[in-house]
């Protein structure tokens, strides 16, 4: 895939969210954190529409799918904004899965 996005806009970088959904129809990816903003914490929501060819990869350089990422997931996206608004993912890495101990 060229990296159009790359060359003529700012790539930027959100840190540590949890997914709070994935949408494997529509390619969308929703994350959720906290924003210490005014003395209060705000829950702010984020979905970003991943661009085909993003790469997603775990912490040790796997490439994973989509499908792989479910909900409780930590991970680091690295993101354009379009004109319009949208948040295009280029890059994800899933820093930590959800996942129950035995």
């Amino acid at each position: 895939m060229p990296r159009s996005y790359e060359v003529n806009k700012k790539i930027e970088r959100i840190s540590n969210v949890s997914v709070l959904d994935v949408e494997l129809t529509t390619g969308k990816l929703t994350v959720w954190r906290k924003k210490h903003e005014s003395e209060r914490a705000v829950d702010v929501l984020t979905t970003f529409f991943v661009a085909k060819g993003a790469q997603i990869k775990d912490v040790y350089g796997s490439t994973l799918l989509l499908s792989k990422i479910k909900p409780g997931s930590n991970v680091t996206v690295d993101y354009v904004k379009e004109k319009d608004g949208r948040f295009i993912a280029l890059n994800i890495v899933v820093t930590v899965k959800s996942q129950g101990r035995r």
